[in-house]
């Protein structure tokens, strides 16, 4: 059995099903008429929630990640980089590895630094070209030779791309022809299990929604269209890429994913000025000098230092500069840590929690007429995941206009709320509704799964090896994709996850005699 996962950061039906009917992306549309379903992400809907959830089927609570950013511990209010150690040992080519399959990961976002699998893997976003970034360390040059440069990373919020779309546009074929060819390289190894991710299909709809959607306030009818045909004819690249890929894969089983969806973005809220205001949290204050040098300091670093102590020292001058860095917490009832664009996420340092949380709930349910959006949306802590890392998440999240409102926790500078996006290159932000598509025998054919869960990826693959699905797992076999009375139709089962890893190692041996 070899399964291809193809990851399309971003990818929504309301962007897909326009472009399949224009003949922009045949390939995806071919995918499409196999089965396919709408796939829902984690709350919140962000790259770096998501795709941790989707490599082991389980949601934040268990994994302490809600965003690109965690708590360090239970008894830190500083954030830290997700790395690949908050999932190593769980993940689904976890498991195929143990088991005996060759496994191969590629461009994972979060995934650093990578490390040993049974096959190869090479991280994607929050490392960059000067780090080791492959596992091996010898696949480093040949994905560079392979690429002709291969890179990691476009930052499509760089104010040299605001007034020139086109420099975009060209700098993300550019990054799409390397990334092609370095995916071809791996493909053409010896793999079971090949899980690739592409994050510039996230990208490009951050930067470019405001030429695809009539409703947004930067929408210009003069220049849309021209803007719009530049952001199909992307897309029909990435269908190029994804035949290509298809083709290298063979008769591989294919899944196509994505870990969210995308909307427009219209306004900005900010957060931490909002709970200062309202007595929620007290800033210490960083003197503007101290605030200048780390600037100063990280700026120069970034140029000049090896990668691993450059990590260090952009870590050290995130939390400096956050809200962490600066908060009164013996002062404060509530607080913001600094987390990413998008939402909000709201920490309880008092002892009475239960009546800060009311008076939060109360407050935020107010938002709507206090700064003029469409509604809140509020996820409570224990209502919303569940785990034995639920203390390191936030009490309470919440979304703005059902996501159309940026939540920002780190921008001292930005008024309490202001009504267009915070540049002309996020004009898109995340939804929570993402794709799935599945083709590949013993899978049923046009069919339309309606709503799964971004938890029910990881048993669903274990599930097409035939082995059964940790019980620590959060999502569930989608057994109505497969034919009935195929040998994939059989009831799954759930195993105590202990003696699954045991069992696993069990059956790499029982392989290895084999050969």
């Amino acid at each position: 059995m070899r399964v291809l996962v193809i990851g399309l950061d971003g990818a929504t039906w309301r962007v897909l099903d326009p472009l399949i009917g224009e003949g922009y992306t045949p390939a995806l549309g071919e995918l499409s008429r196999g089965a396919r379903a709408v796939l829902e992400s984690t709350v919140p809907p962000i790259t770096g929630a998501a795709w941790p959830a989707m490599a082991t089927g389980k949601n934040p609570g268990k994994l302490g990640i809600i965003d690109h950013l965690r708590r360090e511990s239970p008894e830190s209010w500083r954030l830290r980089p997700v790395s690949s150690a908050d999932i190593r040992g769980q993940a689904v080519w976890d498991y195929l590895g143990m088991a005996g399959h060759r496994v191969g990961v590629f461009n994972y976002p979060l995934l650093y630094p990578p490390y040993p699998v049974n096959g190869f893997m090479v991280s994607g976003l929050g490392a960059d070209e000067s780090m080791e970034y492959t596992y091996p360390a010898s696949l480093k040059g040949e994905l560079d030779e392979a690429a002709g440069g291969y890179r990691i990373y476009v930052t499509h919020y760089d104010k040299k791309y605001w007034d020139n779309v086109d420099l975009l546009l060209r700098d993300l074929h550019d990054f799409m022809d390397r990334f092609e060819r370095a995916v071809l390289h791996v493909a053409s190894k010896e793999w079971d299990f090949l899980f690739t991710v592409l994050s510039a299909t996230d990208w490009i709809q951050h930067a470019m929604w405001m030429y695809i959607d009539e409703s947004h306030p930067l929408y210009d009818p003069s220049e849309a269209p021209r803007y719009r045909r530049g952001f199909a004819e992307f897309w029909a690249r990435v269908d190029e890429y994804v035949s290509r890929l298809l083709d290298a894969a063979g008769d591989a089983a294919v899944l196509v994913v994505s870990d969210h969806g995308f909307g427009p973005a219209r306004a900005a809220f900010n957060l931490r000025r909002w709970l200062v205001e309202k007595g929620y949290m007290r800033l210490r204050g960083a003197a503007p000098l101290k605030r200048r040098l780390l600037s100063a300091a990280a700026a120069v670093g970034r140029r000049v230092l090896p990668a691993r102590v450059k990590a260090r020292l952009r870590t050290r001058v995130r939390q400096e500069l956050s809200p962490a860095g600066e908060v009164d917490l013996e002062g404060s009832r509530a607080v913001c840590l600094g987390h990413s664009i998008e939402f909000g996420a709201v920490y309880i340092v008092d002892r009475e929690r239960d009546a800060v949380l009311r008076s939060l709930l109360r407050d935020l349910s107010g938002l709507p007429s206090e700064i003029g959006v469409g509604s809140v949306q509020v996820y409570v802590r224990e209502e919303t995941w569940s785990g034995d890392k639920l203390g390191l998440l936030p009490d309470l999240v919440f979304e703005l206009d059902g996501g159309a409102c940026y939540v920002v926790e780190t921008r001292p500078d930005l008024p309490l709320y202001v009504d267009y996006p915070l540049s002309p290159r996020l004009s898109g932000g995340h939804r929570m509704d993402g794709v799935f598509m599945a083709r590949g025998p013993g899978m049923r054919r046009g069919l339309d799964l309606g709503r799964l869960r971004i938890y029910d990826v990881a048993p669903t693959i274990l599930h097409l090896y035939g082995l059964p699905v940790p019980g620590d797992m959060d999502g569930r076999v989608v057994e109505e994709l497969f034919e009935p009375g195929s040998p994939l139709a059989r009831r799954p089962r759930r195993v105590d996850p202990a003696r699954y890893r045991a069992s696993l190692r069990m059956r790499r041996l029982r392989r290895a005699r084999k050969r």
